[in-house]
């Protein structure tokens, strides 16, 4: 198996350099998500202006829904590297299952309350009835792919700590071209408007969730996603952790 980086035996001070450019970079470009779709949506001929009022309102919940996904990822990788330093793999390995099964069940729990409660949510942010409609549009495609958002982001810290920073990487790239790519495609050429955005951000978080779990289910990661071995005890220092 040959590894990207050998956090075992590489110099530190490279190994810091060799991680920490690509984690930085692929942080930068992550932000490209909204910024690409509030461009495009506020050039939406006849409501360009209030549909982006409405994304804007949508934003700060959708935030919070991807918070998740750190809450798994930078509580569970940490521990994860601990053991990895320990040599101890099948307690690190233990640690991977537990913080996938988390997402999951996080992704479900989020998607059906935001589906339930996204109308008051929507109020209490500051959604007027004039914007409402836009943002619930967009809030509601987006919630959707709410899966597909937090393991292509919890699970992204797990192949970092394994030493693949330029995997994780790619995957942010990926996820980032796909979504600005796809955003006038969907708005302009299919007609969606708002809805199209959103639409073009699910698929873009798909395909990059699609190529973290494959790396992570795959043979190039040292450690790879199984299942079994769920604790209660594992779940709860991924939490404790990430909170």
């Amino acid at each position: 198996m040959v590894l990207e980086n050998n956090l075992g035996e590489d110099p530190v001070r490279r190994l810091v350099f060799r991680l920490a450019v690509p984690s930085m970079l692929a942080q930068f470009v992550s932000v490209l998500y909204s910024i690409v779709d509030r461009m495009f949506i506020g050039h939406i001929e006849g409501i360009g202006g209030m549909a982006l009022a409405g994304v804007g309102v949508a934003g700060p919940i959708v935030n919070l829904i991807g918070s998740a996904a750190f809450l798994v990822g930078v509580g569970g990788a940490p521990l994860f590297s601990i053991r990895m330093g320990e040599r101890r793999q099948e307690k690190a390995q233990q640690i991977l299952n537990n913080a996938f099964l988390m997402l999951l069940v996080l992704a479900v729990i989020l998607t059906g309350v935001s589906l339930l409660l996204r109308r008051p949510l929507l109020y209490w942010f500051g959604a007027s009835d004039t914007i409402f409609s836009y943002a619930d549009e967009y809030m509601t495609v987006y919630v959707l792919g709410t899966v597909f958002a937090l393991l292509a982001t919890g699970m992204n810290q797990f192949i970092i700590c394994q030493g693949f920073a330029k995997v994780a990487m790619k995957s942010v790239f990926l996820g980032a071209v796909c979504n600005i790519l796809l955003d006038p495609v969907f708005i302009f050429v299919f007609g969606l408007g708002v809805r199209g955005a959103a639409a073009a951000t699910v698929l873009s978080q798909f395909l990059a969730c699609a190529y973290v779990l494959r790396f992570l289910f795959g043979r190039k990661a040292p450690v790879r996603i199984r299942f079994g071995e769920y604790a209660p005890s594992v779940i709860g220092n991924i939490a404790r952790v990430g909170m």
